[in-house]
């Protein structure tokens, strides 16, 4: 069974950029992924523009992407990302916003 996640950030006109995780997305170890390896904005940016995430592993691993997922999405707030991930039945959601925020769903 997977522990499923949408990973989001802010862009830079205000948008919200946000991608779906598979698997292993429980705060225990997706936190500190992303607090040790994707901190500067442009970093978090690129992650989440490269699409559908089958697996997140620790920097210097890359990310594995799935090659058939669905594109980015784009919301006008971060108010509608508990709506993304309930529609993509996601448990938790990480925004970055400066820093890495968690949200169970």
């Amino acid at each position: 069974m997977s522990t499923r996640a949408v990973i989001a950030t802010r862009m830079y006109d205000e948008t919200i950029l946000a991608t779906y995780l598979h698997f292993d997305g429980y705060p225990e170890r997706i936190l500190p992924i992303l607090n040790e390896g994707y901190l500067d904005p442009d970093e978090a940016l690129d992650l989440v523009q490269g699409g559908e995430l089958r697996l997140l592993e620790p920097r210097p691993a890359e990310p594995e992407y799935f090659e058939d997922g669905r594109p980015v999405h784009e919301l006008n707030s971060d108010q509608d990302l508990p709506g993304l991930a309930r529609q993509m039945r996601a448990g938790h959601i990480y925004f970055y916003d400066n820093v890495w925020q968690h949200r169970e769903v």
